[in-house]
């Protein structure tokens, strides 16, 4: 039986390997450094191990490279914390908690999600050179006030922290500002904003007159211009409009209610006051009564005892005062009885005007308005 040959293998050819040009990557840097010295900035080198963007992001709020391990766990933890608003944008499918437990781990590089939650966490705007490219902005906070991150990104692959050239780096990054992006963000925010009023024109504009008609019958209101805009504020919602007027309908109509009471209140302590008036005044009479009383038997007797000590003649007046002769006044048994008439009319006369004076507190009573019934 013939043996058939063994064939040799063939080595297998080594794929070519191209050498990096260092010098290219040193010229793109000094090129890099000229444009970033054109805006009065500088480049801060820090290692390049995998942690590079911590690093940076360590530099520019500490000054020191070597604190990025705790700027990881804060940025990993924040992602942790807010689920639900970074787990739709892992790629490949990448269970959620894995994703987090890679990233602790040092050395893993930071993606977009990262530089996103850097900027929240920190509570500052993240500001990205890049050579011969636009800037990138990372802004979630729009007050001016608010720290700007400046950091370099180097052929898709590494981050450096940038400062100002007046900078010593003797701690954290001293305040960038860049005359042309402050006039593009004035800009755009001045384009941001009439956007939005043209948007809320339009949906203005975007409301049925149906739909208002059905609200203002509905709410039983009469201010189109009123059910327009909180349809507007509902998104044309047609319930939700009238549900809201009819509840500030009944705010409105609670306060009258409790305006009315308070009016009430007020009455009924005036007749209080009233009532407490009559009786007060009532004591007066009282007193000025037996006054009056006391004042007349004290003339009496003073006539008696005169007529006693001297004989009055009776044709003369009569010393009580009362312009009458002696004979047909004191001087008789019916004149002596005048003086208890006069003092029983003189009681009837008091009496008259304290039942008059009641009967007009009897009136204030009726005329007191009916305090009815208050219902919240």
């Amino acid at each position: 039986m013939a043996k058939t040959k063994q064939q040799k293998s063939k080595p297998k050819k080594q794929p070519h390997q191209v050498k990096k040009k260092k010098q290219g990557k040193d010229c793109d840097l000094s090129q890099f450094r000229a444009q970033l010295d054109a805006l009065g900035l500088k480049i801060i080198q820090v290692t390049s191990d995998g942690n590079c963007f911590f690093r940076a992001l360590a530099d520019q709020l500490e000054g020191n490279e070597d604190e990025h391990n705790k700027y990881r766990n804060m940025v990993v933890q924040y992602i942790v914390k807010n689920r639900e608003m970074f787990e739709p944008f892992i790629e490949d499918d990448v269970p959620f908690d894995d994703y987090c437990k890679t990233m602790d781990d040092d050395g893993t590089w930071a993606g977009n999600m990262e530089l996103q939650a850097a900027s929240l966490v920190t509570r500052s705007n993240i500001c990205i050179h890049r050579s011969m490219s636009p800037r990138w902005y990372i802004r979630n906070f729009e007050d001016t006030r608010t720290r700007m991150i400046h950091l370099s990104y180097h052929d898709g692959e590494h981050y450096n922290s940038v400062r100002s050239k007046e900078d010593a780096c003797g701690g954290p990054a001293r305040p960038v500002i860049i005359e042309a992006d402050a006039k593009v963000s004035a800009a755009a925010k001045q384009a941001k904003a009439t956007e939005s009023k043209s948007k809320n024109k339009d949906d203005r504009r975007s409301v049925d007159a149906g739909d208002i008609k059905v609200v203002m019958s509905g709410s039983c209101c009469d201010n189109a211009e009123k059910a327009e805009q909180v349809l507007v504020q509902v998104n044309g919602d047609v319930d939700a409009a009238i549900e809201f007027l009819l509840a500030e309908k009944g705010m409105d109509s609670y306060d009258s209610e409790t305006a009315s009471a308070a009016d009430t209140t007020n009455a009924k302590e005036v007749i209080d006051s009233t009532m407490d008036n009559n009786e007060q005044h009532k004591e007066e009479l009282n007193q000025e009564e037996s006054a009056t009383c006391s004042d007349i038997e004290t003339v009496h007797a003073k006539c008696s005892s005169q007529i006693d000590d001297k004989k009055v003649p009776r044709n003369k007046s009569c010393p009580c005062g009362s312009k009458r002769k002696y004979k047909s006044c004191c001087g008789t048994a019916t004149g002596r009885s005048s003086v208890k008439l006069l003092v029983s009319q003189t009681m009837e006369s008091k009496k008259g005007r304290k039942n008059t004076r009641r009967g007009t507190s009897d009136e204030v009573e009726a005329i007191a308005p009916d305090v009815g019934a208050l219902c919240i």
